[in-house]
């Protein structure tokens, strides 16, 4: 065909108006291309069916793909079949195709013609410098049925990060994204990480517009993992099945920050385009919450690292937004804000903690003379302030006449704890001994009945990067004790705020009249209820798909490729530590065996231990001679015996001299 340039198709296919003229400009993007594969719709590393999806019309799809791509023609490490534009100087530099000779059954040799073309031309031309593009703007269809696409890949196809970006944009508009979600975090305990992460994959559900997968750890609730396996079109990933074989999604999201490597590289080995909720700051600026300096650093460097390799990042409040700017770790044009919902289903009436009666046996809010009582509802992080609530406490019950107690329920933390503070306070004010209950971790029934029991719940919390208790106890019917502070002053109305900060008396006044007059609490609960009403899990279901339909085309960024750079390279450190290690403590184990034999022969030979062997006093013919001698017993016990005998004598002998020296 020389000097023309050659259109290969190495199968039967069906093709698209305009295509060659598309295939040509692709393939002459650039001078130093040396062909273009054209996507297909279903059998090759190049498909755009999705699995389980209906065939489409080729011309239509073909149509979608010429108006929905981003013609990027991303580089590829292969030719892809089976409609190639191969252009005619790179024949000509590299020899053109050499097909193979392959003996079939009848053995007859025939030309393996796809493999001269797809693998041995496509090294050449690289080798050459050359280069092999998707010309991500035509579509061809099989006539005969397509292979098996993971067959065919042989590795990774592409040479750049473009790949996945230009064939989900080829896609478009696709019925069903597919989306791999990380709940790991659902364990026994429920707090406000854990509603969102599962309530969120509901209304994520819910949307039918994404072919879901769930990662659940082996700390995930079993209660978690069924509601997960009854939401339709999700399928429930245990990590330990996780192998080589587990396919990418399009999209991983971590509907929380990273804390660990391995959070980052289970994101990055099972998602093309990595979507992170970061849903505060505090762990990445305060140093107590983490078991020592050293600890601390890993975690701000992971989240670095994270936030450098994510395509969007969500927060739930513009709060979060600029603290993220201002600390120059996300551009802007990545971050979305995304509230959480609070219409999911009600708890019901709940159920009253046994630890209340185990603690003080009466009716709650009548123990002791007592009147109601307070609800504090945290973990006990320094920032969630609860020393704050015994203090207001103490000033409620000096200074108006409270006669009411304080319910305090939240997980113990290791780092960073108010802990050992709440209980020196309370050493120095045993008067508040008898009206505070330390519950601990607590369930969503016991939580439902506290709120709704409470005369109001407390929580004054320093920093929040969204705050969504107040609300849930205006939806109880409750009025809740807050401090405008970080999300909480842009989330909420500023006039229901309770606490002065950080002022026990003024907040005492305000929260006095809260808890006795009928009508401010009417006032507070009706303006928290108008904002929470706003807030829908089906919301904030939408707007994430939108997000992660952003993130499936946005432009690769040099940032989030040094980042998984390095987060393979320490993965790789980490590997080459531990075999270092296994190495050294083999090597360990090996000498103190060897030691372990040598004592062991010591002390079955004795002295003797020193006269034999390679450098034994003994010369190795003599050690020969005398155990050829051994093995001749009665020639050896004599020779033996005499040879003993007259060591003993002369042994004497030198002792007897010595001591006639000694008295002279």
């Amino acid at each position: 065909l020389s000097p023309a340039d050659v259109a290969l198709l190495s199968e039967p296919c069906r093709v698209s108006a305009g295509w060659l003229t598309r295939m040509h400009a692709a393939a002459y993007a650039d001078t130093n291309t040396a062909s273009a594969s054209a996507l297909a719709d279903a059998g090759t590393p190049l498909a755009l069916a999705e699995e389980g999806a209906p065939a489409r019309d080729l011309a239509e799809s073909a149509r979608s793909v010429t108006a929905h791509t981003l013609a990027l023609r991303p580089r590829l490490s292969l030719i892809v079949g089976p409609c190639v534009y191969l252009r005619r100087d790179a024949l000509e530099l590299t020899g053109g195709l050499e097909p193979e000779l392959e003996l079939t059954g009848g053995l007859e040799p025939e030309l393996e013609l796809r493999g001269a073309l797809e693998v041995d031309f496509a090294r050449h031309c690289l080798l050459a410098g050359l280069s092999h593009v998707a010309a991500d703007d035509v579509l061809v269809g099989h006539l005969t049925p397509a292979r098996d696409a993971a067959a065919e890949q042989q590795g990774s196809i592409a040479a750049s990060g473009a790949l996945p970006r230009a064939l989900e944009a080829a896609r478009r508009p696709r019925s069903r994204l597919s989306v791999t979600v990380d709940a790991r975090a659902l364990g026994a305990t429920i707090t406000g990480t854990q509603r969102h992460i599962l309530e969120l994959v509901r209304a994520l559900s819910a949307t039918g517009a994404l072919g879901l997968r769930v990662v659940v750890g082996p700390d995930t609730s079993l209660d978690a993992i069924e509601q997960l396996r009854a939401l339709p079109g999700t399928e429930v990933l245990p990590i330990d099945e996780i192998d080589e074989r587990t396919p990418r999604s399009t999209i991983f999201h971590r509907p929380q920050q990273v804390f660990e490597l391995d959070d980052l590289r289970l994101a990055l080995r099972l998602g093309e385009r990595l979507v992170l909720n970061q849903l505060d700051l505090i762990a990445y600026r305060n140093p107590g919450y983490h078991a020592d300096a050293d600890a601390w650093r890993r975690h701000r460097r992971v989240g670095r690292q994270a936030l450098g390799t994510a395509d969007r990042v969500i927060v739930f409040s513009d709060h979060t937004r600029v603290e993220l700017l201002s600390d120059e770790l996300v551009e802007d044009e990545r971050i979305r804000i995304v509230p959480p919902g609070l219409d999911h289903p009600p708890a019901g009436v709940g159920r009253r903690p046994a630890a209340l009666d185990r603690a003080r046996p009466g009716p709650a809010g009548e123990r002791a003379g007592q009147k109601g009582f307070l609800f504090c509802l945290g973990t006990d992080f320094r920032h969630k302030n609860r020393l704050f609530a015994l203090r207001l406490l103490a000033e409620l019950r000096e200074r108006h006449g409270w006669t009411g107690s304080l319910v305090l329920a939240g997980t113990h933390i290791p780092h960073g704890s108010s802990r050992e503070l709440e209980r020196e306070y309370l050493r120095e004010h045993p008067e508040l001994h008898e009206v505070v209950d330390e519950l601990g971790p607590i369930g969503e029934l016991e939580k439902a009945w506290l709120m709704k029991h409470a005369d109001a719940v407390i929580y004054p919390s320093v920093y929040e990067g969204f705050g969504l208790v107040p609300l849930e106890a205006a939806l109880n019917g409750t009025p809740c004790v807050f401090a405008p502070q970080s999300s909480l002053a842009e989330m909420l109305p500023p006039e229901a705020a309770a606490i002065v900060p950080w002022d026990t008396h003024a907040s005492a006044e305000r929260v006095h009249a809260l808890l006795t007059d009928s009508a401010a609490r009417s006032r507070q609960i009706e303006a928290l209820v108008a904002t929470a009403e706003r807030l829908t899990w089906s919301g904030a279901a939408e707007a994430t798909v939108e997000i992660y339909r952003e993130a499936a085309v946005a432009p690769t960024r040099e940032a989030a490729a040094l980042s998984r750079d390095e987060t393979a390279r320490e993965h790789e450190l980490v590997e080459l530590i531990a075999a270092h290690d296994a190495l050294v403590a083999r090597l360990v184990g090996e000498r103190e065996h060897a030691q372990r034999m040598y004592d062991e022969l010591n002390a079955e030979v004795g002295f003797g231990l020193s006269l034999i062997g390679p450098h034994g006093a003994l010369p190795e013919d003599l050690q020969r001679a005398l155990l050829t001698l051994s093995a001749k017993p009665t020639l050896s016990r004599r020779l033996y015996g005499a040879t003993a005998h007259a060591f003993r004598a002369a042994r004497a002998v030198g002792r007897t001299g010595r001591r006639g020296a000694d008295r002279e």
